[in-house]
């Protein structure tokens, strides 16, 4: 597999969940330990990506109507989604993949939604109809979950576990530039991360350090949908069933699950309720975020910038 190496680590970029992941270790460390790390996430994208037939999440969908058999990751999964969705009043919702097929972004179509359609679609959406019951899962015939705003991050939360039981204490993994966690010790107390400025592509907002903990990071540049001249990013407010108008969102906290759901139930608020919403999801989870609104307005809630503060 391709890999660098400098004075102090070995590192190896592979592509997986639809983006390039990069680990890196310190060099006295096994290259195999950057395989295994690996085949953890290949394992966890082929047992629970909803887009991986024969998935826990692809046969909830696949039977929608009836009950399904899964691990108790999955119910562990689902209970932590379902009370973000309720905390965000159904802004965030695992169930809106109907939403995103009807407004094009698993096929070409490049039309506006109707308002009938989408209300129509609005009836398959709904967190509210996933139902646990011990170790099965069931959903209404006709909804879909999607795995997106999550699944990536939950497989590196596998790989950091992993690496930590084996020693590793210094290290980063980094899925695709939206999911970055990174290991720490007293020889290496931080890595420094750019965040990316929402209107210049070559440009940086800013510059960040982590130390131990995970920065999840949502913006309409990483996928949209140009309509009559307009850019509709992939990230659903499920609520009202159109794309949410936020340009990016960034989170920090301890856990990459946290992190990555957070950042994208965050980024489908409406900005006016991003303060509220914080403080809400703060009762439940502990983390740092920020918003860049429609107009490039930046709020911020204890996320703070090495050497200075987002304005």
């Amino acid at each position: 597999m391709p890999q660098t190496v400098n004075n102090l680590y070995i590192t190896q970029s592979r592509q997986l969940f639809y983006c390039n992941v990069k680990i890196k270790i310190p060099v006295y460390f096994s290259e195999s330990l950057i395989d295994k790390a690996f085949s953890i996430l290949e394992t966890t994208d082929l047992m629970y990506n909803s887009y991986q037939s024969g998935s826990h999440f692809f046969n909830i969908n696949k039977h929608a109507g009836e009950w399904v058999e899964v691990d108790d990751h999955v119910t562990e999964l689902l209970k932590t989604l379902i009370l973000v969705s309720e905390l965000t009043n159904g802004t965030y919702d695992i169930t809106a993949m109907p939403l995103l097929k009807l407004w094009g972004f698993y096929h070409n179509k490049n039309n506006l939604p109707s308002t009938s359609a989408i209300n129509e679609t609005l009836i398959k959406v709904g967190y509210q109809n996933i139902e646990i019951k011990d170790n099965c899962v069931k959903i209404l015939k006709g909804q879909e979950i999607i795995t997106g705003s999550f699944i990536k991050a939950f497989a590196v939360d596998q790989v950091i576990k992993m690496l930590k039981e084996e020693g590793v204490s210094d290290g980063i993994v980094n899925a695709g530039g939206s999911t970055i966690y990174t290991l720490n010790n007293n020889e290496h107390p931080y890595w420094g991360i750019n965040i990316p400025d929402a209107f210049h592509e070559t440009n940086s907002l800013a510059r960040i350090t982590l130390q131990n903990e995970c920065f999840s990071f949502s913006a309409v540049k990483k996928q949209y949908k140009e309509i009559n001249g307009k850019r509709y990013g992939h990230i659903i407010n499920a609520a009202t069933g159109y794309p949410s108008t936020n340009l990016q969102c960034g989170v920090i906290a301890k856990d990459a699950f946290v992190s990555d759901v957070l950042s994208s139930a965050l980024f489908s608020c409406d900005a006016q309720n991003f303060n509220d919403l914080n403080e809400k999801l703060k009762a439940h989870f502990e983390f740092k975020s920020f918003l860049t609104d429609e107009n490039g307005s930046i709020l911020n809630n204890q996320f703070v910038l090495n050497e200075e503060q987002l304005q």
